[in-house]
């Protein structure tokens, strides 16, 4: 099975990151190999201490340098897509609440080009798409234009994606602020073929996912 690479987005909110990180270790199940990469944006060393010791042993890498949020992702992008073609995107305030399967996700994304990513947090009820099957599960193929302007059908939220989807939509933009950062790689996924690879939403899956948002400081504050 091809390994999936946790890269986890932390900085600072060192009580809200172990939560998160304690969370995905007990609920996230997959047959494969599990690795993590940490993406700190130049936290205390404190907090580096604390969240190496909370990832343990199936750490890949870990990285905290300043340079800003979309900087930080395409660094930790760059260095897992070497290692592994699937990765799950956490942001250290989005705590997942209970048991979650990632096989079939990751089955979906190795099997087939049309689809990049498999979006896993929280669904804005704005959205459109067309049913689509694979392996026996519906999913929710989203349209690239949103239902109301300014609704990003491509989010920060927790997600699984195969490496495919960076080689055709390319990089975050650097420089901005989080929210900035996905409004504007939202807007890279807009401007996609129809041909390009999709994001999916499982049909059977919440519409307020399995992830809390427990965050108390806004991530404005990675600049």
């Amino acid at each position: 099975m091809e390994p999936i690479t946790v890269i986890l987005q932390t900085f600072k909110r060192t009580d809200v990151a172990l939560r998160t990180i304690a969370a995905a270790r007990r609920n996230l199940i997959y047959g494969g190999k599990l690795y993590w990469y940490v993406a700190d944006d130049g936290s205390s060393a404190e907090h580096v201490g604390a969240v190496l010791e909370a990832v343990g042993g199936d750490l890949l890498a870990y990285h905290s340098e300043r340079r800003g949020y979309g900087a930080n992702a395409n660094a930790a992008w760059s260095a897992v897509d070497q290692v592994s073609a699937l990765t799950f995107w956490l942001e250290d305030d989005w705590e997942l609440r209970q048991p979650l399967d990632l096989y079939r996700y990751a089955a979906l994304l190795m099997e087939t080009h049309e689809v990049g990513m498999v979006r896993l947090g929280v669904l804005n009820l704005d959205m459109r798409g067309r049913s689509w099957a694979h392996g026996g599960s519906v999913y929710w193929k989203l349209d690239r234009e949103p239902h109301l302007e300014g609704t990003p059908v491509f989010t920060g939220h927790p997600s699984l994606r195969h490496r495919r989807y960076r080689q055709v939509y390319g990089d975050y933009p650097e420089g901005l602020l989080p929210g900035e950062t996905e409004l504007a790689y939202a807007y890279q996924f807009r401007q996609g073929s129809p041909d390009s690879p999709a994001i999916v939403w499982p049909a059977d899956y919440p519409a307020n996912g399995y992830f809390g948002h427990i965050g108390t400081v806004k991530t404005e504050t990675m600049l």
